[in-house]
């Protein structure tokens, strides 16, 4: 039986599943931490739509990874060998995260708990699988394969140090547990970030560098120590504190404050490194899934610059945590807006060639008249 061919939507949506970003999951990231930012600020209304439109983009990409997983499984398996794309993937991680401390702060238990399970889940399989595809596998040069996406594995990491600490608020009894967990993960995400951005520093001081290896994900060379440093808070913050984590306190709280000074020392040069793409060498700049990457950490970084304010003695903190909320919210709706245009230009070009295919051929004299 012959099939049917396919028509330009169709054809269009399937090449689209197949080709779909890795790190697509970001978007969720980013939504779910400027709703938390803005209820931080307040915002309760506009951080509650937030919080629902993140949960509805994560259920919407989990349905559509799991078809392309299923009809697509050469490109997944292409991309999850990739070290230029592979830690893309990290975003299932840290997405539930979000999620999850986005539903803890509404005092929900059941959400939060299945979110840190399933992010668990993939975070224990993806660690173990990026480090064996680099051992195994990868046969690049480090030039050609780190990027900033790397340290989406650090973010997904501190995400999960996050989630353990909220877990103490639904089992106090297994309080020493869990901050001991907690702690590793804030370690461990700590140590992974020193290797990795050793490696990108390296790659940025040493080699070539052209506009088009400077996407959006270098983002996350910010947004990692954005992260690391509201993990670090709320391992201070945590309720119970065990033995063992009153010990390290003094410890963490120096950590935390050096990985925010020093991911706000990328800031400035993130933002030089976007004028000389975009203004100075004249990159096209139009909407790609890679952004998100990009709004992400301003939304995690004015998270930070409001709980920090909560720690004794730099309360002034408080005050450049208010704009630096609506900054990143502005981001989101920059790119949220690109998003939908760029939806509605590729369903107009569809709608154009269907209607052009449709349309029946001029004759001779409609030509001539």
């Amino acid at each position: 039986m012959k099939k049917r061919p396919l028509s330009d939507y169709q054809a269009h949506w399937w090449n689209w599943v197949r080709q779909l970003y890795p790190g697509y999951f970001a978007c969720v990231m980013a939504t779910g931490i400027v709703s938390i930012a803005l209820l931080l600020n307040r915002a309760v209304l506009v951080s509650v739509i937030l919080g629902w439109l993140g949960g509805g983009l994560f259920l919407l990409l989990l349905a559509l990874y799991l078809l392309r997983l299923v009809r697509y499984p050469r490109e997944v398996l292409q991309d999850a060998t990739d070290p230029g794309k592979l830690f893309g993937y990290f975003t299932a991680v840290a997405a539930p995260g979000v999620l999850a401390t986005r539903a803890a702060l509404n005092h929900w238990v059941g959400l939060p708990i299945l979110l840190i399970a399933f992010a668990a889940g993939i975070w224990c399989f993806l660690t173990y699988w990026a480090f064996a595809v680099l051992l195994f596998r990868n046969e690049r040069p480090l030039q050609q394969a780190v990027n900033g996406s790397w340290l989406i594995s650090i973010v997904g990491t501190e995400s999960l140090a996050i989630n353990w600490t909220i877990l103490t608020t639904f089992w106090p009894e297994r309080a020493a547990v869990l901050q001991l967990v907690a702690y590793a993960f804030w370690t461990l995400g700590v140590l992974l970030y020193l290797i990795f951005i050793t490696f990108i520093v390296y790659r940025f001081s040493f080699g070539k560098i052209l506009p088009a290896d400077l996407t959006p994900p270098y983002w996350i060379n910010m947004g990692a120590m954005a992260i690391t440093t509201v993990a670090g808070i709320r391992l201070l913050q945590a309720p119970h504190p065990a033995p063992l984590l009153v010990s390290v306190q003094p410890y963490i709280t120096g950590f935390t404050l050096m990985m925010w000074a020093w991911g706000t020392w990328w800031l400035p040069l993130l933002v030089l490194i976007g004028i000389w793409k975009y203004g100075i060498m004249r990159q096209p700049l139009r909407y790609e899934p890679a952004l998100w990457s990009i709004v992400f950490p301003l939304g995690m970084y004015a998270t930070a610059l409001h709980l920090l304010g909560q720690l004794p003695g730099i309360a002034f903190f408080e005050v450049v945590a208010a704009p630096f909320t609506w900054v990143a919210f502005s981001a989101w709706l920059l790119v949220m807006g690109g998003w939908l245009y760029s939806i509605g230009q590729t369903l107009s070009r569809l709608r154009a060639r269907a209607q052009a295919s449709e349309s029946p051929p001029l004759t001779v004299s409609e030509r001539q008249g």
